[in-house]
């Protein structure tokens, strides 16, 4: 009798690597790298950009829309959860329970916003650190919103935004 259930193993060639539980056997991605002739190994990270990279300004206008889209209650700020640092979060979740304690005062019920953008402003003080900035005209008012992009593991991630 074996003296751990690793130890029954099949008849079957295995052909990738064991997952950390041990008990899905994961395939190796490889592929061939151009020019060359050996197998390289693509990440397996999940988060790993696939397809072609988001530019900076998109990035921006993407990331203003869903937070003035999270902050008028359209969308839930979970969604956001990947694109922006821990402390960033943090401080747009306060923003979020202020707007929607005053949105259930005054009894107005969460619809999406209808924005319009203006030319997104970029500035590139460091390498792979970006600052946003791009004016979002709604209905009755502007605003601007300014953003602070990261790259992390490959795709941007917002450390610091201000809507003003």
């Amino acid at each position: 009798m074996p003296s751990s259930p690793r130890a029954t193993t099949s008849a079957r060639p295995r052909t990738g690597v064991e997952s950390p539980t041990g008990s899905i056997p994961l395939e190796r991605h490889l592929s061939a790298v151009p020019g060359c002739g050996t197998l390289a190994a693509i990440s397996p990270d999940p988060f790993a950009p696939r397809g072609k990279p988001i530019t900076a300004e998109a990035a921006v206008e993407a990331l203003a829309r869903s937070v003035l889209e999270v902050m008028a209650g359209a969308r839930d700020i979970e969604q956001l959860s990947r694109w922006v640092t821990a402390e960033v979060f943090a401080t747009l979740r306060n923003r979020v329970r202020i707007s929607t304690r005053a949105r259930v005062a005054h009894g107005v019920r969460p619809q999406r916003p209808i924005l319009r953008f203006g030319p997104v402003r970029i500035a590139e003080p460091v390498h792979g650190i970006v600052e946003g900035v791009v004016v979002v005209h709604g209905r009755g008012r502007s605003r601007a919103v300014a953003v602070r992009l990261e790259t992390v593991r490959g795709r941007w991630q917002a450390s610091a935004l201000h809507i003003l």
